[in-house]
């Protein structure tokens, strides 16, 4: 049964209202009644309706009056106004208040089994778009699951590749699922933990502190700084990922692999790197490729054509991307690129960069 009150100064309006209920059999149950606008908001304080029926004109409290302090107490309940006094003003405010229907003295059996069914209609839509709306959070979330389960499958499988393709979508997902900052936080702290463990168990020489920190994260203000943060910590587990994919686990290899990454636009000679780890140019030339699997001059080569791609794909200029990547002579750098992709630097921008799409 739904729960109704009906506020009116006129006796023989309520009582009237009451009958026409009970005549009519609706599912409904009067459960408070009130003469004035006063009385009758202390009911509606009380019950909490799903309806009230009010008239406009009442003592002590207009009847839009009470509607609009009701409605920040009670926002679930519905109000449908009566009154002898059928003026556009008293309408118009009506509707500005969310008043569900409006119906004029003699209120009479039809017009109120009609105001009362808008009103069931509302909450028939209502229902169906909080299911609507429920299901889709549901196939999200099993969405998350899925990619999740992703990520943690390749991660012990050794498979960077696709842990960089479930890194794109795990943020995606976890953006669409928790649009406020602190939820986002916490959800997105909570995968990189497990993640961060995953990749522990399957190497052991990585230290989480070295990869995940909730100090970190706290100090992380919005959430395009909250994403920051986390997309970094993704990259380091892919580091892991990759350096143990070539066979790598030599620790200054995955130091190398870091820095390299940070620092690819740079002009990093090997004698550079080898001092910085101090080891001859010689011994690391050939550790770098035993571990890596590649010459170290191909590998920053490839790094950066890497790099360049994802920067034409963002809407870079050609003169910009060589720049960025390491390469000072734009024409060394299109010759380059043309090699290693099979087409220019503007022929690749043409082919997968729209500014109108």
């Amino acid at each position: 049964m739904y729960r109704l009150v009906v506020i009116d100064d006129e006796y023989i309006v309520v009582q009237g209202i009451k009958a026409l209920l009970s005549r009519l059999k609706l599912d409904y149950e009067v459960v408070g009644a009130a003469y004035d606008g006063i009385q009758g908001l202390e009911v509606i304080r009380n019950e909490k309706p799903d309806v009230v029926i009010t008239d406009i004109r009442i003592p002590g409290l207009d009847g839009l009056s009470v509607i609009e302090t009701a409605k920040d107490e009670c926002p679930d309940t519905n109000f449908i106004v009566i009154s002898g006094y059928s003026e556009f003003a008293y309408a118009q405010r009506a509707l500005t208040l969310g008043v569900k229907d409006y119906i004029d003295k003699p209120v009479t059996a039809e017009k109120l089994k009609n105001a009362l069914a808008r009103v069931e209609s509302g909450w028939a839509k209502t229902r169906y778009e909080d299911d609507k709306k429920a299901q889709a959070n549901r196939e999200k979330f099993q969405e998350l699951d899925k990619i999740f389960e992703d990520g943690v499958r390749s991660i012990t499988r050794g498979d960077a590749g696709s842990f960089r393709e479930y890194s794109r979508q795990a943020i995606a997902c976890l953006k669409e699922l928790y649009p406020d900052e602190q939820d986002f936080r916490r959800e997105f702290y909570k995968h990189l933990c497990v993640l961060s463990d995953v990749l522990i168990e399957s190497q052991k020489q990585v230290e989480r502190g070295s990869l995940v920190s909730f100090q970190e994260m706290e100090k992380c203000e919005t959430m395009e700084q909250i994403q920051a943060y986390g997309e970094g910590v993704l990259s380091d587990i892919n580091k892991h990922l990759t350096a143990d994919q070539t066979g790598s686990r030599h620790r200054v290899i995955l130091e190398l692999l870091t820095y390299l990454d940070e620092h690819y636009n740079l002009d990093i000679g090997l004698s550079e790197l080898a001092d910085r780890v101090g080891m001859s140019t010689a011994y690391l030339s050939v550790l770098f490729k035993t571990e890596v699997g590649t010459s170290y001059v191909k590998y920053l080569t490839d790094l950066r054509i890497k790099k360049a791609k994802k920067l034409l794909q963002d809407g870079y200029k050609v003169h910009e991307v060589s720049e960025l990547v390491g390469y000072n002579n734009y024409r060394y750098f299109c010759d380059i690129f043309k090699k290693h992709e099979g087409m220019t630097p503007n022929e690749y921008k043409g082919n997968v960069w729209n500014p109108e799409g």
